[in-house]
């Protein structure tokens, strides 16, 4: 068989199944546990030779996708923290946190649209499908708006930091 059609087979038989799985896991959030599901099988492609050699390719697919969660929850968290600081700047709270630098390391940032996408993802708990029509695009359009924010974001707390 040739690696494309393995790959496309186990692709087929296991994408509901893991997309089931990660859903438990991301809070129900099918634009997430899709996300995780989609880059599993994008590692599994890359490392396509080391895993077809594994005696449990499906148990290889399993712990990558446990990975994947487990590094989409930490971003959650991540940009919950921050999003949680920037809110309170953002109302005026800033001496509350004993750091009034902030507010003026980071206003542009609380205004920009990447975090105010972030902030209602990661506060407010809403849906990719949510936020896509409350912008009149659609769920693949947010899906890349999301990922380009967490870019820019990354971004920018690494060149300021």
């Amino acid at each position: 068989m040739e690696e494309r059609e393995a790959f496309e087979q186990l692709y087929l038989e296991l994408y509901q199944k893991f997309l089931c799985y990660a859903m438990q896991f991301l809070g129900r959030d099918q634009g997430l546990a899709e996300e995780a599901v989609q880059d599993t099988f994008r590692i599994f492609w890359n490392k396509y030779e080391e895993a077809m050699q594994r005696e449990n390719v499906r148990g290889w697919l399993m712990q990558t996708l446990k990975g994947e969660i487990r590094n989409i929850k930490r971003t959650q968290a991540h940009l919950t923290h921050l999003t949680l600081r920037l809110s309170v700047l953002a109302q005026g709270e800033g001496a509350a946190l004993h750091e009034p630098s902030l507010e003026l390391q980071y206003g542009d940032l609380i205004q920009s649209d990447d975090f105010q996408l972030i902030r209602e993802m990661a506060l407010e708990h809403r849906s990719m499908k949510e936020m896509a029509q409350a912008r009149g695009i659609t769920v693949a359009a947010c899906k890349k708006r999301v990922q380009r924010a967490r870019e820019r974001l990354k971004k920018y707390f690494q060149e300021s930091l």
